[in-house]
């Protein structure tokens, strides 16, 4: 309270590890643009469809969906499913 009440920046040990994570965390350069195909595999993964799904669909084997999935995960920043597609939302690649 001391700290904060001098205008100091107080962080919760939970939040500074978090924090500190994010910065350490590499990421792919910014603005790097999705390919043709990473755009396809992600607007099936928000319509919900599973790799194998997304693989008959596209003429593809599920490990290179799996590929595809990794690279615009990095691209994107996320690491999961769920934020590819939000952030696909916020980026205005997806509709």
């Amino acid at each position: 309270m001391r700290a904060a009440a001098e205008g100091r920046t107080v962080l919760s040990p939970a939040v500074a590890s978090r924090l500190v994570h994010a910065v350490r965390a590499p990421l792919a350069p910014a603005g790097e643009p999705l390919s043709a195909r990473e755009r396809e595999v992600l607007v099936l993964v928000a319509k919900g469809a599973s790799n194998r799904e997304i693989a008959r669909e596209l003429f593809i084997s599920e490990a290179t969906v799996k590929t595809h999935l990794t690279h615009l995960y990095a691209k994107l920043g996320v690491n999961d499913r769920a934020a590819a597609v939000a952030a696909g939302y916020d980026r205005g690649i997806l509709g």
